[in-house]
C-alpha cells in the first residue's frame, strides 16, 4: 500500500534541528539523566572488537536511533534530539570509521553497517526500533530492515535512492552524481581532500542545499572534524566505493517484508523521485510504503526545515505504534 502526504515546514522560532534515524520499540526503556544543558550526551560502547560512539538523549519512552549520511556524523542529529527526546529515548551513532566509531575491518557494504547498528541496538536493549536514516544512512536503514525485520518496528529512508532499485540507474546517468565518481578514485580523492575537508564539505553542502545558510560554518567544521584523520577520510569515501556491492545486495532482496517503510524526500531533491522508488520497493516485496515530501528544502532536511522534519519523524513514530498494535 502506498500513501502520499506532504509535510509543510513551519517558520517558528525554534532551535535548529537535524534529520533523524528513529528506532521504535521499548516503551519502558530507561537511560541515565543527561547532564549537558541541551540534554544530549556523548557516549561510547565497546561491542566485540568495535567501539561505537553515539549521542544519547531522553530518559524514557520508545527509543529512536538516528543514522547519519555523508559528509556528516552523528552531530547531524544533535539539534533535533532534544525535541524528539521529550517522549523518546534517542540514539544517534557514528558509522564505522567516522567520528568516534572504529572500523575493525575494512568493509563498508551497507548490510555490514546495518549489522553494526543492530549490535548497538542489542547492547542498549532497544526493542523493535523504528529506524530512520538520512542520505547513506537511509541505505543502512533499508539494509537493517532487510536483515533484522524482527528487531525493527519500521524503516524510514530520508532523501536518498537505494542502490540497485529504481531510479538508481537513471540517476547514475546524470551530472548530479559527479561526486560518486570522484570519491571512487583511490587514493586520489583522499590526497586531494586531505587538509581541505572544511572547504570541500562546505562546497558540497551548499551545492545540494535549497537553504545553504541553514547549515552553519560551525556545523561544517564539526563534520570535517569527524573525517579529519586519514583513516576517517578514507572511511567516508569507502561508503561510495561499496555501491556496486550494495546494488547487488539490494537487487537480490525480493522476499516479502511486512515492516512499514517510509520514504521521505525534499521538495528540491528526491521529492519527485519518491513514486518511482516506492513502486520498486513494492516490486521487491515491501508490502507497505508511505511517501512524505518536505517542502522548501534541499537535501539537508533536518537543518533546512527542522520543524517539519521533527514533525514528520514523530508522525512516523505514531504510525509505527498504531501499525504494531494492529498486527498484535
Amino acid at each position: 500500500m502506498t500513501k502520499s502526504r506532504s509535510v509543510e515546514p513551519s517558520f517558528g522560532q525554534k532551535r535548529a534541528l537535524s534529520l533523524a534515524l528513529v528506532i521504535w520499540g521499548c516503551a519502558s526503556c530507561s537511560f541515565p539523566d543527561p547532564s549537558p544543558a541541551d540534554g544530549v550526551s556523548e557516549r561510547s560502547i565497546q561491542v566485540d572488537e568495535q567501539t561505537l560512539r553515539y549521542l544519547s538523549a531522553g530518559t524514557s519512552g520508545a527509543p529512536i536511533v538516528l543514522i547519519h549520511g555523508w559528509p556528516q556524523s552523528s552531530e547531524e542529529w544533535r539539534g533535533i534530539m532534544p525535541e524528539l527526546a521529550e517522549d523518546h529515548v534517542v540514539i544517534a551513532p557514528d558509522l564505522r570509521g567516522i567520528g568516534g566509531s572504529s572500523a575493525p575491518e575494512e568493509d563498508w557494504r551497507k548490510q555490514i553497517l546495518a549489522g553494526d547498528i543492530h549490535k548497538l541496538v542489542e547492547a542498549l536493549n532497544l526493542e523493535r526500533p523504528l529506524i530512520v536514516g538520512h542520505d547513506i544512512g537511509g541505505m543502512v536503514a533499508y539494509a537493517y530492515g532487510r536483515q533484522f525485520e524482527e528487531d525493527a518496528g519500521g524503516i524510514a529512508i530520508l532523501d536518498v535512492p537505494i542502490p540497485g532499485l529504481a531510479p538508481w540507474e537513471a540517476l547514475m546517468q546524470t551530472p548530479n552524481v559527479w561526486h560518486f565518481h570522484f570519491h571512487d578514485q583511490e587514493p586520489l580523492a583522499e590526497a586531494l581532500v586531505a587538509g581541505r575537508q572544511v572547504e570541500y564539505f562546505r562546497y558540497f553542502i551548499d551545492h545540494v542545499a535549497a537553504n545553504p545558510g541553514a547549515i552553519s560554518d560551525e556545523a561544517v567544521a564539526a563534520y570535517a572534524d569527524a573525517y579529519s584523520t586519514p583513516e576517517q577520510l578514507h572511511a567516508g569515501f569507502e561508503l561510495y566505493r561499496a555501491f556496486d556491492a550494495d546494488s547487488e545486495f539490494f537487487a537480490s532482496q525480493t522476499s516479502a517484508i511486512d515492516l512499514p517503510h517510509w520514504i521521505v524526500g525534499a521538495e528540491s531533491s528526491m521529492g519527485q523521485s519518491l513514486p518511482v522508488l516506492a513502486d520498486d520497493l513494492k516490486q521487491h516485496g515491501v508490502g507497505e510504503v508511505h511517501q512524505v515530501v518536505i517542502g522548501a528544502s534541499g537535501h539537508w532536511l533536518a537543518e533546512e526545515q527542522p520543524e517539519a522534519t521533527v514533525q514528520a519523524i514523530l508522525e512516523l513514530a505514531r504510525m509505527t505504534s498504531s501499525a504494531r498494535e494492529t498486527r498484535e
